[in-house]
């Protein structure tokens, strides 16, 4: 089964920059990460929950889609 929650993403360190990548889970999830060049704590945010809604979205969209998928034909 798909699942966005697992997915990884690519990130920026707000301090120097340096490129890196955190799970969609750690954002809706806001855990604090730390960046692999700097070493500052990164705290993630998702202040009006459109990472936590957009996951759940898309995920519900493809378990209809994988339902239809099965049925089809039927």
């Amino acid at each position: 089964m798909f699942d966005l929650n697992w997915t990884w993403v690519e990130i920026e360190c707000p301090n120097c920059k340096y490129q890196d990548e955190i799970q969609l889970v750690d954002a809706k999830t806001e855990r604090v990460i730390f960046c692999h060049n700097c070493k500052s704590s990164i705290e993630l945010k998702d202040s009006d929950a459109s990472v936590h809604s957009g996951i759940d979205s898309i995920n519900r969209a493809v378990r209809e889609f994988e339902k239809a998928l099965k049925n089809f034909g039927k």
